[in-house]
Order: C-alpha cells, then structure tokens, then sequence
C-alpha cells in the first residue's frame, strides 16, 4: 500500500513462518485488522468481491453513478494518505537515528535505572543500596506494593497488609527483585493511551511479559549461565514498537496539522476535507515495525551502558539474525527468538488466528523442539517466575 518501504505485510510470502511472524504484527495492533488480513490471504475477501460484485451488477442502473463518485472520493482520499504517511516515514527515519530523543521522550530513561539493573545483577546486592537506587521511581514502588500485597506472597497466614517500601522488599528478596524490576520498568514504559489502537497497550505488555518467562524457562532448560538476563531481555525486546507507535502517533498528529494549514493556505477545500478525514492507519504501523522495530529496541537498550547485565550486545544478536533462515551468535539471542516465536503463536492460537500446522512450522524454523513445547505448555505467561519465600 505505501511505496516507500522496503519490507511490506502486503502481499503473501512463501515461508509460512514468516507469513505467521507477520500475521502477529497485524494481531498486536488491531484484532480487527489481523482477522481481516488473514481472510484476503485465505482468499475469503475476494469471495466476498465476487459476490458484491454480482450484487452491483444486478442494481448497477441505480447505483453505477453513485459507486463511481464514491470510488473517485477513495481514490483522492489514498492518494492524499500516501502523501501525508510518505512525509511522516521520512520524519520517523530522521527521528530514529538521533537514539538520544528516542531514549530521552520515547522510551524515557530514569536516571539510575542501569545502575538499578546492574546492582541487582549482583548476588551480594544490599537491601539498602537497592533502596537508594529505587528513589524517586513511584511506579517501583507501586508495582511492589501491589505485588506483596496480593498472591502469592499474601495468604492466610498474613492479613495485615505491607505499606513500606523496605519491609516489601525485604519481604520479596532480590532474587525476585531481579524478575520484578524489568516488569515493573516495562509497564512505566507503556503507552498510556494509543488512540486508536487501543488494545496494543495491553497485547504488547502480554506478548512482553510471556517472551520473558518462556525466555526465563528455556535457558534453564538449557543450562545457561544466567536465566535472568534471558528474562530480562525478553521483557525488554519490545521497546521498538512502543516506541514506533508512540512516534507515529505524535507525528501524525504533527503532519497531519501542518497539511490542513497549507491546504487551507493554498484554497484547496477538497483536499482540506481529505486530510481532517484521515486517522492513523493501520496498514503504515504494521510496516513501520516490520522494518525498523529490532533496531529501535537495540537503540534504545544500547544507550544505556549497562555494565553487568548485556542486553544491548545479545539484542544486536538478535537483531542482525537472517529474518528468512536465523542463526544467532549468541544462545541468549536464539532463546529470545524461540521465546519470541513459541508466545506468538500461543497468542495468536488462542484467538484462532494460527493453526496448529503453522505453529509447528514456525517453531521447527526456530528450533524448538516437541518437549520444549509440551513443557512450556504448562507453563503460565501471566506472571512471572518468582519463589516465595519460606
């Protein structure tokens, strides 16, 4: 649909497990717009065609002049479209490069989190030095506090509810604080509104959150040396669409203004109409994170200078892997990317918009094996791996 990009959804591919890698970016946006996507694959909107079509053949005296303005209408209305989103995919590449606006208005960087992120790397870290770190962070001390408060670490045996930060922690221990703490910073990071995509908030936080604990579950699986840096970069892989879609939106907005003000200049009424009639689409989104959305995440993760936990470094991995055939210099980058790929078909199978044989097919491209599946099968993405305590 637009020209200008490089990679396309439009259209099918011949490796359906790319077909269903895409299919997922359609899902995370709109459940809508995925479902139809898939019916023009499947052939059932050109069906549809077919029998509309019949239908305007038999009424075409009546309506023939009515469908051709109608038609002429769209087709001012997709052209003015193409030139707006043309404009605003030059500004988000101009935008992307500079990884400091993206890290400082984008995805925001509180001061000490990677120092928060390396101290808990540590298994000597202090209960106090933590508590330093975390002043300040009122939706850390939020998110705590909703989680000791609730189960499993509230039961019978203890009604009385925590309300201080230090007890809560000291209550949780830092093992756990090493699984909480990427939660807690992800959902800081979430868009609060995405009109009008407004389910991608809480799909893209499901998709987060169960990458990191199939992530967490396969490098225990597979005797890596730390499980939690898995974790933790599952939960973290996510930042290049929340970041697109929050710059796409903005811009937009921004674009969209601009046009109406030249074409109110210029004394083009018809043109003015067209671009107030647009809203943000759908079509654009899903391509703009097609291309760019692993090299946003690595951008952002990079500009932190973690010293102890390297994210940015197995994300590059991950990134420069072959979309088509992937092989990974690094395990943690190919765990990611079977974390990835088992949750999104476990998502999307859960709304009937993957089979069971494009499943297999997409974990077979990844490597995952049978009893990987069966046991991650059992596992519960809700809520991450935390042990409480004796």
């Amino acid at each position: 649909m637009f020209h200008f990009f490089s990679n396309t959804t439009e259209g099918g591919s011949k490796d359906p497990a790319l077909r269903l890698e895409k299919r997922f970016i359609n899902y995370l946006i709109s459940f809508p717009f995925a479902r139809k996507a898939r019916s023009k694959a499947d052939g059932i909107e050109d069906e549809e065609k077919e029998q509309r079509r019949q239908l305007l053949e038999v009424e075409r005296l009546n309506y023939e002049e009515r469908d051709r303005k109608a038609q002429a209408r769209q087709r001012f209305s997709d052209k003015v479209s193409e030139e707006l989103h043309e404009e605003i995919y030059h500004r988000a590449l101009e935008t992307i490069e500079d990884g400091d606006y993206v890290r400082e208005r984008l995805i925001p960087l509180p001061e000490k989190l990677p120092e928060l992120l390396d101290t808990l790397s540590l298994k000597a870290a202090s209960m106090r030095r933590i508590e330093s770190l975390v002043q300040g962070m009122d939706w850390f001390h939020t998110g705590l506090l909703r989680t000791v408060n609730q189960p499993p670490f509230i039961d019978r045996n203890r009604q009385v509810k925590v309300d201080n930060l230090r007890v809560a922690m000291s209550f949780v221990g830092t093992e756990n604080l090493r699984l909480l703490a990427p939660a807690y910073i992800m959902q800081n990071w979430l868009p609060p509104s995405t009109h009008p995509f407004t389910l991608f908030r809480r799909k893209v936080w499901d998709h987060s959150l169960g990458t990191a604990i199939a992530a967490h579950n396969i490098a225990v699986e597979r005797k890596l040396k730390d499980p939690i840096l898995a974790y933790t970069m599952g939960m973290f892989h996510e930042l290049g669409k929340i970041a697109l879609t929050k710059l796409y939106l903005k811009l937009f907005d921004e674009v969209q203004r601009e046009f109406a003000m030249a074409s109110v200049n210029d004394k083009s009424p018809e043109r003015h109409n067209a671009l107030v009639q647009l809203t943000p689409d759908e079509h654009f989104l899903r391509d703009l994170m097609l291309e760019k959305d692993k090299e946003v995440s690595y951008l952002v993760a990079e500009g932190w200078g973690l010293k102890r936990v390297p994210v940015s470094k197995h994300l590059l991995a991950f990134t420069q892997a072959n979309r088509t055939t992937p092989k990974y210099d690094s395990d943690y980058a190919e765990v990611l990317a079977q974390a990835n790929a088992y949750c999104e078909f476990r998502m999307m199978r859960e709304v009937d918009l993957a089979s069971l044989e494009e499943g297999k097919r997409i974990l077979n491209k990844y490597s995952v094996s049978a009893e990987t599946v069966a046991r991650l099968n059992n596992v519960s993405l809700k809520r991450p791996p935390i042990i409480v305590p004796d």
